[in-house]
């Protein structure tokens, strides 16, 4: 695998969501239950701190949920924890949807700042004797228990790890170091085939099934098709055969096109199959998820 220049195709990056959980563990109410039930530790209350009904607290928690799928969408997995790929072509858009998308959330939170103390006192009103104080932060305390933090870095490059080490260590380290760029590039293609092959297999069972064909049947495919060459970052050829083949022969059939003619539907099924053996042949083997036969129908961090 060639990674000369690998670090200047791709970054290291992190998004942290936060969010008030709006919920509180109850050890009196605990207690009563295990009393009346005559049992210990087979349970915990956790109270519903606002109402049912609080679509501004909806609304900033949706936000939230939909800065995280972008970020997920647009990067690749990595070997770190909350740290993924980032593909520097495709740099700009994201961050300018990550800016479009953190302006909505910090406007959806000023709103429910807005309408927390009436949220509140619906809640004091809801709770029958359940409600405490304390468990509410003050509303300067609940400003800070919402944000969104991204951070990059630079993808780790042996030829710029200069430390003051023996020079036959600090030859080994670098070796260490192109094996770990090597296999972050295979998981990362790894993580594009299986992408593609959940949707492209989702695709095959509801083309082999009986009876009608949703005309979204197509979408998550096309969708893909769209993105995931822009997170080819390696160039890799064969993953590349891969994408446009499922671009020219999946891709370029709408819904209702599929929905129309069960000569095409027969015929797209099958083609789609074919680049499943592709994608099963690059991954190694299939991965454990359910197969389709021909006319059988065959899925935040939180402050407390």
């Amino acid at each position: 695998m060639n990674i000369t220049n690998i670090q200047s195709r791709v970054m290291l990056c992190s998004v942290n969501v936060s969010s008030w959980a709006a919920r509180r563990f109850d050890l009196k109410v605990t207690e009563e239950v295990e009393k009346s039930h005559a049992t210990k530790g087979i349970g915990r209350f956790n109270k519903r701190l606002l109402p049912e009904h609080a679509p501004s607290f909806r609304e900033a928690v949706s936000l939230g949920g939909r800065i995280r799928r972008h970020f997920y969408d647009h990067t690749l997995e990595y070997d770190q924890l909350s740290v993924r790929l980032l593909p520097t072509g495709i740099y700009m858009e994201f961050a300018a949807q990550m800016r479009k998308l953190k302006e909505e959330f910090d406007l959806a939170v000023q709103v429910f700042l807005t309408d927390y103390l009436d949220l509140k006192e619906q809640a004091r009103q809801e709770m029958n004797g359940l409600f405490n104080e304390a468990d509410y932060p003050t509303l300067a305390q609940l400003g800070g228990k919402f944000g969104v933090r991204m951070s990059v870095l630079p993808f780790p490059d042996a030829s710029q790890f200069g430390v003051d080490l023996p020079a036959d260590v600090l030859t080994s380290l670098r070796g260490e170091i192109d094996q770990h760029v090597e296999r972050s590039i295979e998981h990362a293609n790894q993580d594009i085939v299986r992408r593609l092959y959940d949707a492209v297999s989702a695709m095959a069972n509801r083309l082999y099934a009986t009876g009608n064909v949703r005309i979204d049947v197509a979408d998550n495919v096309r969708e893909l098709c769209a993105l995931l060459p822009k997170l080819n970052f390696s160039d890799d050829p064969q993953l590349r055969h891969i994408l446009e083949q499922a671009n020219r022969h999946l891709a370029v059939h709408t819904g209702n096109d599929l929905k129309e003619s069960e000569v095409l539907r027969s015929q797209v099924a099958a083609k789609a199959t074919e680049i499943e053996d592709l994608m099963a042949a690059f991954m190694g083997g299939r991965p454990e998820t359910p197969v389709h036969t021909p006319g059988v129908a065959p899925q935040l961090r939180i402050a407390a």
